[in-house]
């Protein structure tokens, strides 16, 4: 295992590494290297304590970063002065949420994969959320139950929203439009699954929970059922009764064909009413849905565990289920003080929902750092997970979190070493602009969710939210100290691309923060009635967007051209290219339904080629009519009538209502501009804005 992951990250090294497994006495994954007869020799209690062992040397001993594509670099092979050894936290280290394989990673092929199998397994990630192919295995099992293969393949929402139906919040949405591409994603999924295996992992696959299709209802198949409530506007779907023989016989059926499909596992992942209010409240029924969602993952193997996220974990749904074939997933670390029975825990960090372009966490309460202290006082927590959408921004956070399930978690001693690594520089202002991040978008106290962009925000008269859930348009740090993080990141003069990558993003933080407090100013000035600050304000806020616009241009990576190449890259005919355009665009805009969403702008992305053709094009729409309106006795309502989430009903009003048509006009007509993008130089135009906006701050 350890040799062909060192063949693939390092193949010219390969010759210069010996390896040893060695016990362990109190169960820990342990690791360590050190010179051996004039080699490195790599000692781990496993074959995953290996590849830890092999990245921590190559990362202080030779320089290896991870790229943006999670490949590995490094800088001139040299042996180790000493010897290091380490314990790997947790006994459960995960990542990934369902949603993750619907936003950041929807669209990698298997090379992109396998860096990412190879980087999970050198951070010690040792059962990782593996679902890509599950269409497949929904596919068989609707046709194994007698369903017509069009009404089945109508019944597999698009990629883009795969993640979502995963998670029982709906079903064919933008559906798959060919068997052949349903057959090509599980060719990936059975590839990604074998792999992690070879690397000793052991994949964490979806479990049953009674929730079917609307096309079985169609298909005629009989069984006592409930209709779920709706979700966000979608059309419900059913929810099998577990007293119906059917519950066990499709959930019978759909875990042989995931065994014959992606392999033998071990884990599931079952929320029985994440997306739903359980039928009834009493502990009967509560009981009653645990039990038949057990029996189902228990009858898998001797030694399977059932995972549920703790947003579910209802005590009377686990009461009497084995202590030991059970783990409740906490994203979130609230549930930490409650009373759950005993039950295993995993905790972890969460951050970037919805892959949302956004610098933000708190980085001192990271669970990987906070470990010892969270498991001492709570002897329930023997995991640790990573749980974010995202990919590409806030790469340093992200990177930070996993690396803290093998390292002590000195925060500071880890970003010195990851900036002169990662961006080739022995400048002291790489450390400085980290240390700003630390006192702005990474500081003690943030929020779990990030705060919103006013740029990507559904232009309205007050600015409460951009997405559900997120902590609102008010930013409570200075935006100083990230614009100041970007002028220190540019001083560092750093030679690689993933340096370039984390100055784009790093600006783009600061002047999408600068055009929320602008943006706020120009519609006080609209309130106030000042013309002047109304007019100035307006006409800084849509330069502020082209700028950023032409910022993330000079990267694929914050390109929306880039992802609809790879779309249409992953159909297999016109028809499945086009659909596949339809999904990325529609995600990252209104969502859906098309009629009507509360979804809208859950999916924002501050991304070259989308913020001037979509998000100016909307607030211009508003600004004019603002403008036309600002000597009227009638002013324009600050919210409708009714509020979902703390946002604006999408169709609560006239001007909701234009704007409407103006969104599904760009997801139909929208054509990517390819040669826009990486035409400019990154830290040409970086440093171009910078003097440009250094007086606004």
């Amino acid at each position: 295992m350890i040799r062909s992951l060192i063949d693939r990250c390092s193949p010219e090294l390969a010759d210069n590494f010996i390896f040893e497994i060695i016990g362990s006495e109190d169960g820990k994954d342990i690791f360590s290297y050190e010179m051996s007869e004039n080699k490195v020799m790599l000692k781990g209690n496993c074959a995953l304590s290996l590849a830890v062992a092999y990245y921590h040397f190559m990362r202080d001993c030779c320089g290896a970063y991870f790229t943006a594509d999670h490949s590995l670099a490094y800088g001139d092979f040299a042996l180790p002065s000493e010897k290091k050894e380490g314990v790997i936290k947790g006994r459960y280290r995960t990542c990934f949420e369902y949603t993750t394989f619907s936003c950041a990673a929807c669209w990698w092929d298997w090379e992109r994969w396998e860096n990412e199998i190879d980087f999970m397994a050198m951070n010690g990630i040792n059962m990782p959320l593996c679902v890509v192919g599950t269409e497949a295995v929904w596919m068989k099992t609707m046709l194994d139950l007698g369903m017509h293969e069009n009404l089945a393949l109508a019944g597999i929402s698009g990629p883009s929203f795969w993640g979502w139906q995963l998670s029982d919040c709906f079903d064919g949405y933008l559906p798959q439009a060919t068997t052949e591409s349903i057959d090509k994603r599980l060719e990936l999924g059975r590839k990604i699954a074998d792999r992690e295996r070879e690397l000793g992992m052991t994949p964490v696959m979806q479990g049953f929970t009674g929730y079917i299709f609307r096309n079985f209802i169609q298909g005629k198949i009989r069984a006592r059922m409930k209709k779920a409530d709706e979700w966000c506007l979608f059309p419900s779907q059913y929810q099998i009764s577990v007293r119906d023989t059917t519950f066990h016989k499709i959930g019978s059926i759909f875990y042989k064909n995931q065994y014959l499909l992606l392999g033998e596992a071990k884990y599931f992942l079952a929320d029985p009413f994440g997306a739903h209010a359980p039928a009834k409240n009493d502990s009967g029924f509560m009981s009653g849905l645990g039990t038949a969602v057990y029996q189902l993952i228990s009858a898998q193997s001797d030694d399977s565990v059932w995972l549920v996220h703790s947003s579910c974990a209802v005590p009377a749904m686990l009461r009497g289920i084995p202590k030991d074939r059970i783990i409740i997933v906490d994203d979130s670390n609230k549930f930490l003080d409650e009373n759950l029975e005993g039950f295993n825990m995993i905790v972890g960090t969460r951050f970037n929902n919805c892959d949302v372009t956004s610098i933000h966490g708190d980085i001192s309460a990271v669970s990987g750092a906070e470990y010892d202290k969270i498991s001492a006082k709570n002897p329930s927590v023997c995991g640790i997970g990573s749980f974010s959408d995202g990919a590409y921004s806030n790469e340093t956070f992200r990177q930070y979190v996993l690396a803290c399930m093998s390292d002590d978690g000195d925060v500071d001693a880890w970003l010195k070493k990851h900036v002169a690594n990662r961006y080739r520089t022995d400048s002291s202002a790489a450390f400085e602009a980290m240390n700003l991040l630390k006192s702005s978008c990474w500081r003690s106290g943030q929020p779990s969710r990030e705060h919103g962009s006013a740029i990507c925000t559904r232009p309205a008269t007050l600015l409460r939210h951009t997405s559900i859930g997120d902590s609102g348009n008010d930013i409570e740090y200075s935006i100083f100290d990230v614009f100041a993080a970007a002028e220190k990141l540019l001083e560092a003069k750093g030679t690689t691309y993933e340096y370039e990558l984390d100055v784009c993003d790093v600006l783009r933080q600061a002047l999408s923060d600068l055009a929320n407090v602008v943006c706020k100013k120009a519609l006080d000035g609209y309130k106030n009635k000042d013309v002047h600050a109304f007019e100035e304000n307006t006409n800084l806020f849509l330069g502020i967007v082209e700028d950023i616009d032409r910022l993330l241009l000079t990267k694929k990576e914050f390109s929306l051209p880039h992802y609809l190449s790879l779309a249409r890259e992953a159909g297999v005919n016109d028809t499945e290219k086009q659909n596949y355009e339809i999904n990325v665009l529609s995600q990252v805009s209104i969502f859906g339904p098309v009629k009507d969403t509360v979804m809208y702008d859950c999916c924002w992305k501050e991304w070259g080629g989308m913020l001037t053709s979509f998000y100016a094009l909307r607030w211009r729409a508003l600004f004019e009519i603002l403008a036309s309106s600002f000597k009227k006795l009638r002013r324009i309502p600050e919210k409708t009538k009714k509020q979902v989430y703390d946002r604006d009903l999408y169709l609560g009003s006239e001007f909701g209502g234009s704007l409407s048509r103006v969104e599904k006009e760009w997801i139909a007509t929208y054509t990517p501009d390819n040669e826009s993008v990486g035409k400019e130089n990154t830290v040409d135009v970086a440093n171009e804005l910078v003097s440009k906006y250094r007086a606004n701050f």
